[in-house]
């Protein structure tokens, strides 16, 4: 018997047909999908080298910004210094370690700063050890730091002072001769009664008497002298630290006697203003002082009411006042009662409130008047007050 088996042959021929047919679609997607993977390489390639190249230029940029500001602050005549934002010296210029002593990098400029600063005038105007004036301004920075331009204005300070000076002189000139004018009736008198003291027939009581005029012309033409002086010395003065309470105290305790023989009631309110330091000098402030007290005294009268007092301003200045209960300044003189030799007072020189005036200035501070609750004449004073930093870096 004879079996007959269909052949397999077609349908394997079929199978293979539609492999290949699947192979070649295959083959052909992959080839899209690689030239596809082609394009993107070279999109991504053509990216990363403009990337590159921007990098590169702006690097390029950032180089030459730092070598421009390198050069610049070498040129820079004023001093820079880059504090980061730990409060570390970053950087600087020579003209800055020129000025600072100990200056380096990576120090902290709080200590720097304090090693070299003698004193401060004011929020940006610096006294360094070595004697030079800075004027200091800064800017902070988005990372905490700060940037430091120091100018060096000594220069600039001796010329203002020198000019001043020279506007002291031609006042001077014009004091000279109302000084000469006001010492000649004391003068006169003087040597009047000088001359009568050598009569033999003086008795004991005219003798006291002329000597005593004559005394009287003498000391009224000393104070004219050295009222002139110390308004020709204007703001030169050795700067120290200065309590105002103890030149107040001393003050009135040296006018206790007068106080007593005059039945002059003083009051003083010193407790606001704590132990208030300035910068200047302790004479010249006392000075102010104490022709501030003797044009109240004087105004007062027998019997009357002073007050002086201390206290800090809201901008933390020091503000002191000496008050009394006279009749008080006229509107219309107001204006000329701190000009040199302009007085209401018989035998006053017409200098004391020059002076105080004067002086106050050169402290940094201002003087004027203002309303009195004692309803007399009251003047105020203004100086720059010291805190704990700068007190402990005044020498």
């Amino acid at each position: 018997m004879s079996v007959t088996c269909a052949s397999p042959a077609p349908d394997r021929a079929a199978s293979l047909t539609q492999a290949f047919a699947d192979f070649n679609a295959l083959s052909e997607q992959l080839t899209r999908a690689y030239a596809r993977l082609e394009g993107q390489v070279a999109e991504l390639t053509a990216e990363l080298a403009r990337s590159r190249a921007a990098r590169e230029a702006e690097q390029q940029q950032r180089r030459q910004a730092d070598d421009r500001l390198s050069v610049l602050l070498e040129v820079l005549p004023a001093a820079v210094i880059l504090v980061d934002g730990r409060g570390r010296i970053d950087r600087f210029n020579p003209a800055a370690e020129a000025l600072f002593k100990g200056l380096g990098w990576g120090r902290r400029w709080q200590e720097v700063r304090e090693d070299n600063l003698l004193s401060q005038w004011g929020e940006g105007d610096w006294l360094l050890r070595n004697r030079r004036r800075l004027s200091v301004s800064s800017r902070a920075l988005n990372d905490g730091g700060e940037i430091l331009l120091l100018v060096d204005v000594t220069a600039q300070r001796e010329l203002e002072e020198r000019a001043a000076r020279q506007d002291r002189l031609a006042d001077m000139g014009e004091m000279a001769a109302q000084l000469a004018h006001q010492i000649r009736t004391p003068l006169a008198t003087a040597l009047l009664y000088g001359g009568q003291l050598g009569r033999d027939d003086l008795d004991s009581a005219q003798r006291r008497q002329f000597a005593a005029t004559l005394v009287e012309g003498l000391k009224h033409t000393e104070r004219l002298i050295s009222d002139m002086l110390a308004f020709s010395r204007g703001g030169h003065f050795q700067p120290n630290s200065v309590s105002l309470r103890e030149v107040v105290v001393e003050a009135v305790d040296s006018l206790g006697p007068r106080l007593a023989d005059e039945a002059i009631t003083l009051k003083l309110h010193l407790d606001k203003a704590g132990e208030c330091q300035v910068l200047g000098n302790r004479d010249a402030l006392r000075g102010v002082l104490g022709n501030l007290l003797d044009n109240a005294l004087y105004h007062a009268g027998e019997g009357g009411h002073l007050q002086v007092s201390l206290e800090l301003s809201e901008d933390d200045r020091v503000c002191l006042r000496v008050e009394d209960d006279g009749p008080g300044i006229p509107t219309d003189i107001r204006e000329r009662i701190f000009d040199p030799f302009f007085t209401t007072r018989e035998r006053g020189t017409g200098l004391g409130l020059a002076v105080a005036q004067a002086v106050v200035l050169a402290h940094g501070g201002d003087i004027g008047l203002c309303d009195s609750v004692l309803g007399g004449a009251c003047f105020r004073i203004e100086l720059p007050r010291l805190d704990a930093a700068e007190m402990g870096e005044t020498v």
